[in-house]
C-alpha cells in the first residue's frame, strides 16, 4: 500500500455516506481532545517538578540527579542526501581517493583505504596542475620521515630523484639503501667540486648550442658567487665586463676551467681587457672571487673536480653536512654546485622523471641563487619531466628572508602557493594563521592540522584533501629515522 491510499477508507455497502463523515468529525474532535488534555497534564507535571526541584535545591538543565532536564529528547529526522552533497559536505569522510596507481603512501585515516600518490601520473588525469610539492611540519611530526618514503617509494617504480644540498646528512643513508650516490664535500673531505664544469651534457643539443649553454651558466654562476661574497651587492657594469673577459680568457687557454684560473685573469688582465675596463676595472670583483680559493673555503672548490654528477644513477645527494657551523658563503656556495650540476641533469630529454629535493628550504629559499634556480624549475617542471619537493618547517620561516614588503620573500612565498601538492604535518597555533593564508586551508583543515599526531598529515592534492598516515616498514625506519640519537 502507497502513502497515498494509507487514508482511504471504504463504505461498507449499503451504508449511507454522510454516516460515514459524520463518524470521522467525531473521531477527529475526540483526537484534538486527547492532545489538548495530555499536553495541559505535562505543563502541571512539569510546574510542580519545577517547584519541587526548587525545593530540593535542584538547577533544570543540569546532569544532577532530579535535575528534571527536559520532558523531552530531541530526535531530529533522519537526512538524506546524495553522495555528491556529501563529498562536499564532509571531504575527509567521503572522499574516494586517488586511486591505486603510484607509490603507496600509507592509509586515508577517515577512509580506511590505502592512499597512493604519483605526480605525473596525477598530472596526466588533470587531477593536478603542476608536479611540484611541498612538505611542511614542525620538528619531530614525520614531515621527513614523509619525503624520504615518497623519493624512495617512487625509485623503485622507476623513478630518479637528486639532493642538491643535504646539510643534516640525513639523505645519505636513504641514497644507499637504493642504490645511489653521494658527494661528500667539506673541511677534510677528499671530493673536490668545481663550479665551472660543464655538467651533464643533454642529447639534444648540438656542439654549438651546447657551448653557449655552457658558456651562460658559468657566467651566471660567477656573478651569483660574487655578488654572494659581497652580500648581495650587485656588480657595476664595468664590473660585469671584468669577470666576462677572464672568463672567456680562461676558456680559451683550457678545457677545464677552475676558479683559481679566473681568478688570475682578472688580477693580471690582459691589454684587451685593461683597453675595456683600465688596469682597476676588476680589482673589486677579484678581491670578492678571491675568498672562494683560500680562507674558510679554500680546497672545496678551488681545484678540478674528483667527483661528477652521475645522471644515470638512482639517486644523487650532495652531502654538504660537514659544512654545518662554517659559513652561509660556504653552505650557498656547496648548494650551487649542486644546483647547477642538477641543471644539466634535468634538462637532458633523457634524464627520466625525477623528483628534485631541496630539505631545509628556509636556508634554500633565503639563497637569492638557489632561488633564482628553484623558480626556474618550478615554472618548468613540466618541461623537465621533473617533480619538485620543497621541505621545510614552516611558513613563518620566510620571516627571515623578509618583510611582507620584501620582493625576494614574496618570491619565495611564490613557491609555496603555486604547489599543487601541499602536505601539512601539525603546526603550533601562533604559525596557522600564516600557514592558512599561505596553503589556502580552510578552518576545518586548519582544526585537523593543530591536533594531527605524529606520523599523519593533511595531504591537499588539487582541490581535494586526505587525512594520511604514513607507513613505514622496519627496515625503512632504520633508514629513514633520525632519532637514533635521542633515543
Amino acid at each position: 500500500m502507497t502513502r497515498a491510499t494509507q487514508n482511504v477508507h471504504y463504505l461498507p455497502f449499503g451504508g449511507k455516506r454522510q454516516t460515514w463523515k459524520e463518524r470521522r468529525r467525531r473521531a477527529g474532535k475526540a483526537g484534538r481532545r486527547s492532545w489538548a488534555d495530555a499536553l495541559r497534564r505535562i505543563d502541571e507535571a512539569l510546574d510542580a517538578g519545577l517547584d519541587a526541584a526548587s525545593e530540593r535545591g535542584g538547577d533544570w538543565g543540569s546532569r544532577e540527579a532530579e535535575s528534571l532536564r527536559g520532558p523531552h529528547r530531541l530526535r531530529p529526522a533522519p537526512h538524506r542526501a546524495s553522495t555528491m552533497t556529501f563529498a562536499a559536505a564532509y571531504p575527509f569522510i567521503t572522499e574516494s581517493g586517488l586511486g591505486h596507481e603510484g607509490t603507496y603512501i600509507g592509509t586515508d585515516v577517515f577512509g580506511s583505504g590505502a592512499f597512493s600518490y604519483d605526480p605525473w601520473i596525477l598530472y596526466d588525469k588533470g587531477v593536478i596542475s603542476g608536479p611540484s610539492i611541498v612538505v611542511i611540519g614542525t620538528v619531530g611530526t614525520g614531515k621527513s620521515m614523509c619525503g624520504k618514503s615518497l623519493v624512495a617509494r617512487s625509485i623503485t617504480l622507476g623513478r630518479k630523484a637528486a639532493v642538491a644540498s643535504d646539510p643534516k646528512g640525513e639523505w645519505v643513508a636513504v641514497a644507499k639503501a637504493v642504490g645511489g650516490k653521494v658527494i661528500s664535500v667539506g673541511p677534510g673531505r677528499a671530493a673536490r667540486v668545481n663550479p665551472l664544469d660543464a655538467g651533464p651534457r643533454s642529447s639534444a643539443l648540438s656542439d654549438a648550442q651546447w657551448q653557449a649553454v655552457v658558456r651562460q651558466r658559468r657566467r651566471y654562476l660567477l656573478v651569483a658567487l660574487v655578488s654572494l661574497m659581497r652580500q648581495g651587492m650587485p656588480l657595476r657594469p664595468v664590473e660585469h665586463t671584468a669577470l666576462d673577459m677572464a672568463l672567456m680568457e680562461t676558456v680559451a687557454q683550457n678545457s677545464n676551467p677552475t676558479l683559481p684560473m679566473v681568478l688570475d685573469h682578472l688580477l693580471n688582465p690582459s691589454k684587451e681587457t685593461i683597453g675595456l675596463v683600465g688596469r682597476d676595472g676588476g680589482t673589486a670583483v677579484s678581491h670578492s672571487l678571491r675568498r672562494t680559493v683560500s680562507g674558510d673555503l679554500e680546497g672545496m672548490f678551488d681545484a678540478p673536480s674528483t667527483v661528477a654528477f652521475d645522471a644515470d644513477s638512482p639517486m644523487m645527494v650532495m652531502d654538504t653536512s660537514a659544512l654545518i657551523g662554517a659559513s652561509e658563503q660556504a653552505l650557498s656556495l656547496a648548494a650551487a654546485c649542486g644546483a647547477t650540476w642538477l641543471e644539466a641533469a634535468v634538462t637532458n630529454p633523457d634524464g627520466g622523471k625525477r623528483l628534485v629535493v631541496y630539505d631545509e628550504g628556509w636556508r634554500m629559499l633565503a639563497d637569492p641563487y638557489m632561488l633564482a634556480k628553484m623558480s626556474e624549475q618550478w615554472r618548468l617542471a613540466r618541461t623537465y619531466g621533473i617533480a619538485n619537493l620543497l621541505i621545510m618547517h614552516k611558513v613563518a620561516d620566510l620571516n627571515e628572508i623578509g618583510d611582507s614588503t620584501s620582493g625576494h620573500r614574496q618570491k619565495a612565498l611564490g613557491l609555496l602557493t603555486e604547489a599543487d601538492t601541499r602536505i601539512i604535518y601539525r603546526q603550533k597555533h601562533d604559525a596557522m594563521r600564516l600557514t592558512k593564508e599561505a596553503l589556502g586551508l580552510t578552518e576545518a583543515e586548519c582544526e585537523h592540522v593543530e591536533n594531527l599526531p605524529k606520523g599523519v598529515g593533511l595531504w591537499k592534492v588539487g582541490n581535494r584533501s586526505f587525512i594520511v598516515a604514513n607507513r613505514v616498514t622496519t627496515d625503512e625506519l632504520e633508514v629513514f629515522g633520525t632519532d637514533d640519537r635521542m633515543i
